[in-house]
């Protein structure tokens, strides 16, 4: 049985090292190459035909953020990071948030899924929209990230990957009810049910 729990970084670095059997270089570009997408200047257009340009996922570099840990037994297996941070530049807003999942890395689907399970148990209703990155190298490819919700939002051509070849990155986002697409009216109800559910809290 997969047990997912919280880490710290150092935790999730000596997995990639002594699990996956990355040397130090290696950790540093796998790790880099989110933090350095996040500061990104951007232009993505939604299918509801919204846009959003600028450096819209910096916020993440900044947020509260967070390791999750997957262990089968003794042996661990997988690890994802996230960061909670202001809904969309609503940063003087602190009741409505967003979210970034990134840095997964697993044995296989099933601790892969275990981790975005944990995920749903921590944060689900407590964020409007959940955001990723999908990159050419990654463990998962964009098939299984649609199986969890996700869509796409945006793409763009990368000239190298860490292997040093072409590939394209997209942008992925889910609601909160992890749902998949994302209209105007869909955030807007995200946003009443996340503040509804505070009340909620606030009066029990």
């Amino acid at each position: 049985m997969i047990e997912v729990k919280k880490i710290n970084r150092l935790t999730a670095i000596n997995y990639l090292k002594e699990f996956r059997e990355m040397d130090e270089v290696r950790v540093q570009k796998e790790l880099n190459r989110l933090e350095m997408e996040l500061v990104h200047s951007v232009v993505l257009k939604g299918e509801d035909g919204k846009v959003a340009k600028g450096m819209i996922f910096n916020k993440f570099k900044i947020g509260a953020d967070m390791w999750l840990g997957a262990f089968d037994g003794n042996r661990m297996v997988g690890i994802q990071w996230h960061c909670v941070n202001w809904h969309e530049n609503q940063y003087d807003n602190k009741e409505l948030k967003d979210v970034f999942v990134g840095n997964l890395y697993a044995d296989n689907e099933e601790v892969a899924k275990a981790l975005d399970e944990k995920f749903k148990e921590l944060l689900a209703g407590r964020f409007i929209v959940n955001y990723s990155f999908c990159f050419p190298e990654d463990d998962f490819g964009l098939d299984f990230r649609k199986s969890q919700g996700y869509t796409i939002w945006g793409s763009a051509k990368l000239q190298k990957t860490i292997f040093n070849e072409a590939g394209t990155l997209y942008y992925l986002k889910r609601l909160s009810n992890f749902s998949g697409g994302l209209t105007d009216e869909q955030q807007k109800e995200a946003k009443r049910a996340m503040l509804k559910k505070q009340l909620e809290e606030l009066d029990a």
